[in-house]
């Protein structure tokens, strides 16, 4: 079975464009992260080294799906190519880069409701009347 069987005309133009950066924005199960595994399989498949392939995705679920199905399609070589959320990736920059900067490779990234937490703790330690500045307004 032939790309052309799983995938429709504009993803299939996607999945064998090699030349340069290829962006692909669709709707939710339009079959996006499909595309881009068939892309990065082919890259492989036409000699491009895994270590120069960088394939981003906004969700683990995305990231995760789409390791599978190169591991299933390429075999163990897929390790070797950097697959990731966006998040994840500039994490890893960050950590690796970041004591220039000033700061620790251990920092924590936080989301709203630990840091809403984090704030209501020092209102209290500090005896703020958390009705006069809640923990929204503080953030």
């Amino acid at each position: 079975m032939g790309f052309n069987d799983i995938l429709n005309k504009n993803q299939l133009e996607a999945a064998t464009t090699f030349e340069g950066p290829v962006m692909v924005f669709a709707g939710a199960g339009s079959g996006k992260t499909r595309t881009l595994t068939y892309r990065v399989a082919n890259m492989i498949n036409e000699g491009i080294s895994p270590y120069n392939i960088l394939a981003i995705t906004f969700t683990n679920k995305a990231t995760n799906e789409m390791k599978e199905r190169l591991y299933d399609i390429v075999g163990v070589k897929i390790k070797y190519a950097t697959i990731s959320t966006f998040h994840a990736l500039c994490a890893k920059i960050l950590r690796q880069d970041i004591e220039p900067l000033g700061y620790k490779k251990n920092f924590e990234i936080i989301d709203e409701e630990d840091q809403l937490k984090i704030i209501t703790d020092a209102l209290e330690q500090l005896n703020i009347d958390k009705k006069k500045f809640t923990p929204k307004q503080m953030r």
